[in-house]
């Protein structure tokens, strides 16, 4: 057998492999060999037929068994000799491939191999000047105590001369007409005083055209509709909005007392001192993520190399759908998703490449640092997914299993632990800046941990008493993700929930229309 490589894009190999014809004899005659003894041929007793009458009867049905040998042992055989690293599933079509009658047998096979690169020496110690911790000061903590008590608030009907604005919420007909075509005809629909999308249709100058308004007025305006519409037939169209207002809900904020009664805190000294507290432990779990992100920047920047850009877009493309499926979960309107479409792909596919070259260069800095994830450190990991999401462990482990993500967590482990080696090799982080304390196996990425569940000292952020008034949550990550559905590609950074929502977050999803 004779193999050729040849290079034919980034991490992108074609095989050619060549088989001489006296080993496609060779291969025939072996299995002639053994229809010899075992063929049943009418007329004959087994092992009786002549060799010429079993050549003759099986010919086609041997060629395809020997046909399907050469490809099998030929591509195992060349990614041994060559010593390639292969990821992903090869590009060859077997039915393509035939066997001649005479002479050789070629055939040509594409596959993408792990990116060659070298590791830079001075990895153990890299640079961290400019990661600051985050300082907590008294402008920090009015600021939070603020937003509490935004959170505290309640929706109320404005006053019927009171004009629209910011945070309010308008009950509203709402319509779009292009021509003679009715494109969007609602009633009763809650606007937030903030860009939206309605149907696909975004309304970015909703902010101006609502503020000032007042109860039973209509507002008109021209607007474009974009190629996000739904509806096909109308993008591109010039149309009118119009509005017709019916109801107008303000947030009314809570004063100290009320403030104080629903945190369930005796004093503001006392509800002060834990959000200060919250606002420490949130910003050593910043600074942390600070400088990790650093060490990430500073790998990429030390070790360029490209990427095959199917691998990249396969890994796009399931992160995308973990994205949608999160923000499903998370209650956001289809609309709302599909208005941000566009704007949550370019993300992902920039995600995806930036991922990608983390995985290949932590995986490599993994194996010279000989750095491993133990199956402890794994069911640890599953355990506390399982407890945060309140799912059983096995059954949160057999799913995993089922879709392949087990394997992927494990890669996301080691790859959490070589972050916190280098942290601690790191270099200049600061007199008054101490590094970060190593976090166990049993925790989910700090990346993940963007929130720290608040202790009993600390204050409850709830939702406004009015919560089915209010337009959607923003779209923070939750606190624990998925790994990649493949072992061959890293898992998604900050992207998906690791296992299905749990069956009691069944929550009541925000209104028709909701602010961006």
């Amino acid at each position: 057998m004779d193999v050729t490589v040849e290079d034919v894009a980034a991490c992108r190999k074609k095989l050619t492999i060549t088989f001489p014809r006296d080993e496609i004899d060779q291969k025939f005659n072996e299995r002639f060999t053994e229809l010899e003894r075992e063929a049943l041929v009418p007329g004959f007793r087994p092992g009786r037929a002549p060799r010429r009458l079993i050549e003759k009867r099986f010919r086609e049905a041997v060629g395809e068994e020997v046909r399907a040998k050469l490809v099998a042992e030929g591509f195992e055989k060349a990614i041994e000799e060559q010593n390639l690293d292969v990821i992903g599933e090869p590009d060859v079509d077997p039915d393509k491939i035939t066997l001649p009658d005479e002479g050789e047998m070629t055939f040509s096979i594409e596959l993408e191999v792990r990116p060659e690169f070298n590791l830079p020496d001075d990895y153990s110690h890299i640079p961290l000047e400019g990661v600051e911790q985050p300082e907590v000061t008294d402008a920090s903590v009015e600021a939070a105590l603020e937003r509490l008590r935004e959170q505290h608030g309640r929706m109320e009907p404005a006053a019927e001369d009171d004009e629209a604005r910011d945070n309010d919420i308008l009950t509203c007909d709402l319509s779009v007409q292009a021509g003679d075509v009715m494109v969007v005809d609602r009633t009763n629909v809650r606007l937030p005083v903030a860009q939206i999308a309605v149907e696909g249709i975004r309304l970015d100058n909703l902010p101006e055209l609502l503020k000032g308004a007042k109860v039973g007025e209509t507002l008109t305006a021209k607007i474009t509709i974009g190629d996000e519409a739904d509806n096909e037939d109308a993008r591109g169209k010039e149309a009118e909005l119009r509005i017709k207002i019916g109801a107008v809900a303000r947030v009314v904020l809570p004063d100290d007392a009320a403030l104080l009664e629903a945190a369930d805190y005796e004093d503001m000294d006392a509800l002060k001192a834990a959000m200060k507290r919250q606002q420490e432990s949130e910003g050593s779990i910043a600074f942390r993520r600070a400088q990790e992100r650093a060490i990430e920047d500073w790998l990429l920047e030390a070790v360029p190399f490209d990427l095959p850009d199917a691998l990249t877009k396969r890994h796009a493309s399931r992160l995308l759908s973990r994205q949608l499926v999160n923000l499903q979960y998370r209650g956001i309107p289809a609309q709302e998703i599909e208005s941000r479409l566009d704007e949550i792909r370019g993300a992902s596919d920039d995600q995806a490449a930036r991922d990608l070259k983390l995985h290949f260069i932590l995986d490599a800095i993994a194996q010279k640092e000989k750095v491993e994830a133990t199956d402890a450190e794994v069911n640890a990991r599953v355990r506390f997914i399982a407890a945060q999401y309140r799912r059983k462990e096995e059954r949160l482990r057999e799913e995993m299993t089922s879709a392949g993500t087990l394997e992927s967590l494990r890669s996301q482990i080691l790859e959490d632990k070589v972050l916190r080696m280098l942290l601690d090799k790191a270099t200049d982080t600061g007199d008054d800046q101490p590094a970060a304390e190593d976090k166990p196996a049993d925790q989910p990425p700090d990346e993940s941990a963007d929130e720290p569940a608040a202790d009993e000292d600390e204050p409850a952020t709830q939702t406004p008493d009015e919560s089915d008034e209010e337009p959607a949550a923003d779209e923070d990550e939750p606190a624990t993700q998925t790994p990649d559905e493949s072992t061959d590609e890293p898992p998604a950074d900050d992207d998906e929930p690791a296992t299905p929502a749990p069956d009691e977050s069944d929550d009541e999803p925000p209104g028709d229309v909701e602010s961006r």
